[in-house]
């Protein structure tokens, strides 16, 4: 696997636009030529197309398997879903799908376990009918859509009642029996066609009943009692699960066209949990999409590549948020993602004469509390702030000292933070600035 170091970069404010803006060192022109020869394996590896074996992803595969098992290691949330996305490109490759119900309607299939926060547990890169699936003698077959959440849940810790969640098109009730014998209870929607012996209400029947109307079907099939709720709200909608069914109801409320008022209708407890857990995937593709790696490239392993480093920075900063303390101050994505990137370019290994200990979060405070209340210069992340390394004063134009509390001027500014600060005999900012 290759590892480059990229060039340090800096984040600058542009007034015109609003944003912050990235500017590098590197030229475009080296930027391309790293693009260009960074690999991932061994092509002389690779199992030629046709023959058994083959792996569409091979170019890759070492780069998302070890993705995958740092994934693995992250306790699991209660509620999961397994879901698809689409990871966008233009790109010719036999990979690529094509679904117009999607938002980006042409790009690779990624089938994804993910939490009711977003995170990304696991994933599957769907290679076509033709490509190299990872086989478990242990697993069962049941269909091509149902054996997808079947490799994905073998992860989920069993006999803890785990919660998992999934639509229509890989819901079967031998899928269901399946999960409830490994002690994971689903919930899922399901075709009527997959309901072997039941006939669903016509929806015509349904509608002289009411909008709300409910009808619930228990069954016991290989020792494991399934639930089938029929629900009609504008549709007609079915959902399959072994561990709840239509009660207790709820209420949501609808417009009523004819009254041309709203009202409450009686609601399933099966269609209030699914509703309120299945759009897991749905909120990670929303992050992924606010802040995209919008690179364009001919290789297809290359789009794949800046889309799982997209899953990686969001995974890390669920789990920053996961963890973050009151006393700690809060980051947005956008904010998290420029210190992730300041970070890696400029953070070196700390010198022997660095402070141990956890750092104070004093001056941090007081820097967040003044970009609350207008505009404020562009701050080093705290990793970048307080890493000792080449954090030398330089003479530059008069400029007022950026440490929130002080109201000085200064000819001297840090060459590394590209900041302002008093470095004189009755005001030392710039050591304050750099340890505190």
């Amino acid at each position: 696997m290759s590892i480059i170091q990229l060039p340090s970069t800096r984040c600058y404010w542009n007034e015109n636009l609003g944003h912050p803006k990235i500017s590098t060192v590197m030229s475009c022109n080296r930027f391309e030529e790293i693009k260009r020869f960074i690999h991932f394996n061994d092509n002389t590896l690779q199992i030629p197309k046709g023959q058994t074996g083959h792996n569409p992803l091979h170019k890759i595969q070492p780069f998302l398997d070890h993705l995958r098992q740092r994934f693995l290691t992250i306790p699991k949330e209660e509620y999961m879903a397994v879901d698809e996305q689409i990871i966008p490109t233009k790109s010719r490759s036999s990979m690529r799908q094509y679904n117009p119900k999607k938002p980006h309607k042409w790009g690779y299939k990624n089938f994804v376990l993910s939490g009711s926060s977003g995170f990304s547990y696991d994933f599957e890169i769907y290679t076509g009918a033709q490509g190299c699936v990872e086989s478990d003698s242990n697993l069962p077959k049941i269909s091509t859509s149902s054996d997808v959440v079947v490799r994905l849940s073998r992860t989920i810790p069993e006999g803890a009642n785990y919660k998992l969640f999934f639509d229509n098109w890989y819901t079967s009730l031998p899928l269901l029996i399946y999960l409830n014998k490994k002690a994971i209870l689903p919930l899922g929607t399901i075709k009527a066609n997959r309901i072997p012996g039941y006939k669903v209400p016509a929806e015509k029947d349904l509608k002289k009943l009411g909008r709300g109307a409910t009808i619930e079907k228990l069954t016991t099939v290989d020792n494991t009692d399934i639930s089938i709720v029929t629900w009609y709200d504008n549709r007609v909608v079915n959902l399959a699960s072994t561990y709840v069914g239509s009660r207790p109801a709820s209420e949501v409320r609808r417009f009523n066209k004819k009254e041309k008022a709203y009202q409450n209708l009686p609601c399933p407890k099966a269609v209030m949990t699914y509703n309120r857990h299945m759009g897991s995937v749905d909120l990670l593709d929303a992050l992924l999409g606010y802040y995209r790696i919008q690179i364009r490239s001919k290789k297809f392993y290359h789009r794949i590549f800046f889309h799982m480093i997209d899953i990686v920075t969001v995974n890390a900063w669920l789990l920053y948020r996961r963890g973050l303390d009151e006393t700690e101050p809060y980051l947005p994505l956008a904010d998290f993602k420029i210190a992730v990137a300041e970070g890696l370019c400029q953070v070196n290994k700390p010198t022997t004469s660095a402070r141990r200990g956890r750092p104070s979060y004093e001056l941090e405070y007081a820097i967040e509390a003044k970009k609350l209340r207008g505009h404020v210069a562009i701050m080093p992340s705290m990793d970048v702030r307080l890493d000792k390394i080449d954090h030398l004063p330089i003479w530059t134009t008069r400029q007022r000292c950026k440490v929130p509390d002080c109201s000085g001027r200064s000819h001297v500014e840090c060459q590394k933070c590209k900041v302002s600060l008093c470095l004189n005999d009755k005001r030392n900012c710039f050591l304050r600035f750099h340890t505190t």
